[in-house]
């Protein structure tokens, strides 16, 4: 029955991805899609970024970046058919894997076609006002149709959800360290995932397993290593520092200080009733009934105790964990539809509470996984292929970021004001002549994009230096070293003019400039707003 469902899947993604708004491969995004793909971009040019972001996702996307080259929109298609043909998949395969185990192949069945239908059914239960939003922004999410590194995130969690009720179900701890493996490699698409370790071992720890934590673990160590590497190779930054926060946040421990326990706990979980409670009041002015969300969570942990107390824990710690800590943001809201993506890694276990309803029919849902029972087979894992596989997988990000070099040369640089982080692309050149009252800009259309794009022209003085700060801007490129680090740059040039055609007039007073052409797309196609996507080498003149 999982052949057919897996057509049904992509059928309806294919329909969605057709009728839903968007400019050719670009769906809305909204996230951290320029960060990956960018950090990607530099990984296969044989160096470790800056490191904003997680290394897993980065790392997949190499390969794609090194061939289709720094602009985002040229690698777009190969990251969306990636999680239509594998990620969208293997989510339905985990679901059921996940779903049967705690309740029967019957419930696993069913739970593998409401996760592919959900997302679809849901949309009339918003008002009518969110409804833009809904189809538009957060399903293109939610969906896998983006590159940013929550989609992926949450499958890697299913996966190690998947280890881990076959853990409970046997005493292999081959299944144990499986669910470590993957959930290290969620920990690598995004720290923040580090939120759901929490579960497996309240899970283990109820059932007294403490040779399966032991290995869950160490099996967690090869993606906590590498991450440690990544962020103090990319950024300067010892994870075991006091000012290892401060740093990260943009801020100097000279100026605060070494931050106290109480302030380190609070950056990173920062608890908040108040923010808490808005979320819910989200959820009661945009969706059909609050009650509904809340109950049904509730509902699901009494019937999945019902089957197993292990399982009730672990499901409700992995939802609390992330709705608490995540909710608890001032980022995050309903309105904006930030929480769905941001929680989307969570979602799997609201989900699998959900499907488990049915447990609590009297009489029946006590009897459905005796009738149809799941067959638990060994894992498999002494064979040298799934040996070998392992190794590659999880050892050779480890190889690979101890092998390359910080990078030092600016080859990316962080858009401040739009929370992006572009490639320089130093074949991308544009070309001035002087004409009465200002000069003219020209440049070469920009090829191998797979949406309609338009440009933004930046200028900057060639050299100036902030007052405040005494920080200096070169080229339009404010730049610093870190010890031991890669370069980090930032934009800090002043849009003067925008549009689809390859040149522009600017009145430019006397001075010298410097003159950046960046390529930039939205999913509305709308050359008023957008995001830029690689930006292109300076061009500096002097106007006497």
């Amino acid at each position: 029955m999982l052949l057919p469902l897996l057509v049904a899947q992509w059928l309806a993604l294919a329909v969605f991805a057709l009728l839903v708004q968007r400019n050719g491969w670009l769906f809305y995004q909204g996230g951290d899609q320029t960060w990956f793909y960018t950090s990607g971009w530099i990984l296969g040019n044989g160096a470790v970024p800056e490191t904003l972001v997680g290394y897993a996702w980065a790392m997949l996307q190499a390969p794609v970046a090194a061939l289709a080259g720094p602009n985002f929109l040229a690698g777009l298609p190969a990251i969306v058919l990636f999680q239509f043909f594998v990620l969208a998949p293997l989510g339905v395969l985990l679901v059921y894997g996940i779903a049967a185990r705690i309740g029967g192949r019957a419930v696993g069945y069913g739970a593998a076609s409401l996760w592919i239908v959900l997302p679809y059914l849901a949309e009339p239960l918003f008002v009518d006002r969110y409804h833009e939003r809904y189809v538009e922004q957060v399903l293109p999410q939610v969906l896998g149709l983006t590159a940013l590194g929550d989609y992926p995130s949450m499958i890697a969690l299913l996966a190690a959800a998947f280890f881990l009720v076959r853990a409970l179900d046997s005493h292999g701890a081959a299944d144990a360290v499986a669910c470590g493996l993957f959930a290290g490699l969620a920990v690598g698409i995004k720290p923040a995932n580090g939120l759901f370790v929490f579960a497996p071992i309240a899970a283990l720890a109820i059932r007294r397993r403490w040779r399966e934590i032991a290995g869950f673990g160490v099996a967690l160590l090869p993606a906590l290593l590498t991450l440690a590497l990544w962020k103090h190779k990319g950024s300067g930054i010892s994870l075991l520092a006091h000012d290892t926060i401060r740093i990260a946040a943009g801020a100097s421990a000279d100026d605060y200080g070494p931050p106290t326990f109480l302030e380190r706990v609070q950056q990173y979980v920062p608890l908040d009733r108040e923010q808490l409670n808005q979320q819910f009041l989200g959820f009661r002015e945009y969706f059909w009934s609050a009650r509904l969300l809340e109950f049904g969570a509730l509902a699901g942990v009494i019937a999945a105790f019902r089957r197993s107390a292990a399982h009730a824990i672990f499901l409700a710690v992995w939802l609390g964990a992330f709705f608490v800590v995540k909710g608890s943001s001032p980022s995050v809201t309903v309105e904006t539809g930030s929480f769905w993506r941001l929680l989307m890694p969570a979602f799997p276990a609201y989900f699998l509470l959900l499907t488990s309803i049915p447990l609590l029919i009297p009489v029946l849902g006590a009897e459905l996984r005796e009738r149809f029972p799941i067959v638990h087979r060994p894992l498999a894992w002494r064979r040298p292929v799934v040996l070998t596989s392992v190794a590659l997988a999880f050892g050779l990000p480890l190889l690979v970021v101890a092998v390359l070099p910080p990078a030092k040369d600016p080859d990316a640089a962080k858009v401040p004001l739009r929370s992006l982080y572009i490639p320089i692309d130093n074949s991308f050149r544009a070309t001035v002549t002087p004409v009465e009252g200002g000069v003219q800009l020209e440049w070469p259309a920009y090829v191998g994009s797979h949406a309609n794009t338009f440009y933004v022209v930046y200028r900057s003085p060639l050299e100036y230096t902030f007052p405040a700060t005494g920080r200096r801007v070169s080229e339009g490129l404010m730049c610093s070293d870190t010890a031991g680090g890669a370069t980090g740059c930032s934009l800090e040039m002043t849009e003067v003019g925008r549009g689809r055609d390859p040149r522009l007039f600017d009145r430019v007073p006397r001075g010298r400039w410097t003159y950046r052409v960046a390529v930039a797309a939205n999913w509305l196609d709308d050359a008023d707003q957008g995001d830029t996507f690689v930006v292109s080498a300076p061009l500096n003149i002097s106007v006497g």
